[in-house]
């Protein structure tokens, strides 16, 4: 009898991979959705990232109405590297916060439907969260142990401000009082939160200071300039009044790692972290209630903002949920 003998490959175990080296040519809508944001028109943007790829990039997506948004048919785009965080400024110009350190400022043309770029800023390390005032052309963003404020009118790509080791660890997390250009907090793994006012000669003061893990998020209470809420890596949020530093106010535990807090014009607060669900808070009486729990999501939230005082959240499934609260 003939035996036939079947020819088996090896692959060996330090075979190189094949890496992708070049960015992709048409927007992928990757499943790790980043964040998203919204104009005062109804436009959004939202970033997302293929974190499992050998070459990280970030397609950002411009819808023109919500609903587009959450079909995630997208009217623009923009094809870069990993993106971390995007803001409106206005309702035709919005910041990039890159991983690679650089702050991109991008413009909506009318005319002929692209995404093109204002100018730049460059930060020496990754970008992790950015916030802006309103009707300001300042941008305020965080790097290493730095917090900068951005002047968007400037030629000379410089710093308007920037304040380096008042936080001895990383700053992961800035929010503004959007009405008031001089005023803003910050957030750092050295397990402080800090009230800023760039009018003073020592514009930084410990506004709270966690005796037992990092703060990675904070907000600002648009509607009552007194309140700010932290956000711990233990899951915990704090309510802090600016008028008594060094303590809380109230405290409600979210049992996940804080990514995001986000608060409306009123006093109602969203939060998401290390799990599918979003939660939001409300601040009444100096207390912080739970009013509402959504659990939609199948991987971690990632994203949120509010728009006419309905919620939308992303996250690490590929899908823009609609929270109506």
């Amino acid at each position: 009898m003939l035996e036939v003998q079947q020819n088996t490959v090896v692959y060996p175990p330090n075979k190189a991979l094949e890496r992708k080296i070049e960015l992709s040519t048409t927007p992928v809508v990757y499943d790790h959705l980043l964040f998203l944001d919204f104009n005062e028109k109804g436009e959004s943007i939202l970033g997302s990232s293929n974190l499992n790829g050998t070459l990280w990039e970030g397609p950002v997506l411009f819808f023109n109405n919500e609903e587009n948004l959450q079909l995630l048919k997208y009217n623009r785009s923009l094809i870069g590297s990993t993106v971390s965080d995007g803001k409106f400024i206005n309702d035709n110009t919005f910041a990039l916060a890159e991983d690679t350190g650089l702050l991109n400022i991008l413009s909506l043309s009318r005319e002929n439907s692209k995404v093109e770029s204002a100018t730049y800023f460059r930060e020496s390390d990754r970008i992790p969260k950015i916030a802006v005032w309103k009707n300001s052309p300042q941008v305020l963003s965080c790097s290493s142990k730095s917090v900068t404020v951005w002047d968007l009118n400037s030629t000379l790509r410089k710093p308007l401000h920037q304040f380096q080791d008042y936080h001895t660890e990383l700053v992961n997390y800035v929010d503004t009082l959007r009405a008031d250009p001089n005023i803003f907090v910050s957030a750092s793994l050295d397990r402080k939160c800090c009230l800023w006012d760039t009018r003073n000669p020592n514009p930084a003061s410990v506004l709270y200071n966690n005796e037992f893990c990092s703060i990675t998020s904070v907000a600002c209470n648009q509607h009552n300039s007194n309140y700010v809420v932290a956000g711990t890596e233990g899951g915990d949020i704090y309510l802090l009044d600016k008028r008594e530093p060094k303590e809380f106010i109230s405290v409600a535990s979210c049992n996940c790692y804080i990514y995001r807090i986000v608060f409306d014009d009123s006093n109602k607060l969203a939060v998401c972290g290390d799990l599918n669900k979003v939660l939001v808070f409300k601040c009444e009486d100096e207390i912080l209630n739970n009013a509402y729990c959504n659990d939609k999501h199948c991987g971690i939230v990632r994203g949120l903002a509010w728009y006419n005082e309905t919620l939308y959240s992303c996250g690490f499934d590929k899908q823009v949920v609609k929270h109506l609260l």
